[in-house]
């Protein structure tokens, strides 16, 4: 199979990755504010919980992952699929703290963040460490 075949096939992986990423926190496995819950403060106010935060900074994240796909897509040469590839992994890695130790779910375990969002944001992010780590390590046939 052709080089350029593939990757441009794994840029279009990575789009769609970060498609998913974007998207999971919202309307594939919404997150307790699209759910109708919130944190009530004293005065009243209320706020999303900390799955909100973290599902607003995810969908940042996926669209890097996007943005890095379709540069991928554009230039595939050795110098472009090795820097796609390192900040796939980077990226990839902050798709997985961010839910887990930067801002975090919801403490409780029966809130959907914690039953459903969690998971999938855990394994779209090791896909795509996976992805960025192959991406490092390939060697192009025209090499």
């Amino acid at each position: 199979m052709n080089s350029d075949k593939v990757v441009n096939g794994i840029g279009a992986l990575l789009v769609l990755l970060g498609v998913l990423v974007a998207l999971t926190s919202w309307f594939i496995f919404p997150v307790c504010e699209m759910h109708g819950l919130y944190t009530e403060t004293k005065t009243g106010t209320k706020l999303p919980m900390p799955c909100g935060y973290t599902a607003r900074a995810e969908t940042g994240i996926g669209a890097l992952i996007v943005l890095a796909g379709g540069l991928l897509i554009v230039r595939g040469t050795r110098e472009t699929r090795q820097a796609v590839g390192v900040f796939s992994v980077a990226t990839g890695v902050l798709v997985i703290l961010y839910p887990t130790f930067l801002v975090g779910m919801c403490k409780l375990a029966d809130h959907p963040c914690r039953q459903l969002t969690l998971p999938a944001l855990e394994i779209l992010g090791i896909i795509v460490i996976i992805i960025g780590g192959y991406l490092v390590w390939k060697k192009g046939v025209n090499e």
